[in-house]
């Protein structure tokens, strides 16, 4: 049987009494959503680093990132229809030439790839690896938002968990 906390089973007897455990120390941080709370049913956070977690949750807000442009990438063509002109006017590519989904793979020049890999290795490169966990919070890229930058801490502790809760749902939604 599965608890909410993300335990198997009742090793440790009664939970409420428990506080010394590892697995406690992740039970307050951002991301931790009812109806589950801490879930970690694979026991990853078991050993209670807390720079692996933050590495770990820096991860996961970026990926959620990428699948939330993903996702949006997938939806917006058919809903607002495709650029006009060419993607590649040496092989007279249109940009309406190109499916939608992973037949999209096969239909882009492998020039567009290279810059597509080029500009994913500048931004990495750019943040500043593991920048947003030594000297500041997972997935703080050092970058306000200027509509939604806000200074009032419920309302960003409100945003960031929407943004985790949204991140994962695109992560099963690009699937």
């Amino acid at each position: 049987m599965f608890f909410q906390d993300g335990l198997t089973g009742s090793a440790w007897g009664d939970w409420a009494t428990y506080t010394d455990s590892p697995l406690r120390a992740f039970e307050n941080e951002l991301g931790v959503q009812a109806p589950l709370g801490f879930w970690d049913p694979a026991g990853i956070s078991r050993d209670g680093n807390t720079y692996s977690f933050k590495r770990r949750r820096s991860v996961e807000l970026k990926h959620g990132r990428i699948c939330m442009l993903a996702t949006m990438g997938y939806i917006t063509p058919e809903i607002a229809g495709k650029w006009g002109g060419y993607l590649s006017p040496s092989e007279k590519l249109l940009f309406a030439d190109i499916p939608n989904g992973l037949a999209a793979i096969g239909k882009i020049p492998l020039v567009g790839w290279i810059q597509i890999f080029l500009y994913a290795g500048y931004c990495e490169a750019s943040a500043g690896y593991d920048a947003d966990i030594n000297e500041r919070t997972p997935g703080d890229m050092g970058w306000k938002p200027p509509i939604f930058g806000n200074n009032d801490p419920e309302t960003k502790t409100r945003r960031l968990n929407a943004e985790l809760a949204n991140g994962r749902l695109a992560m099963m939604a690009i699937i």
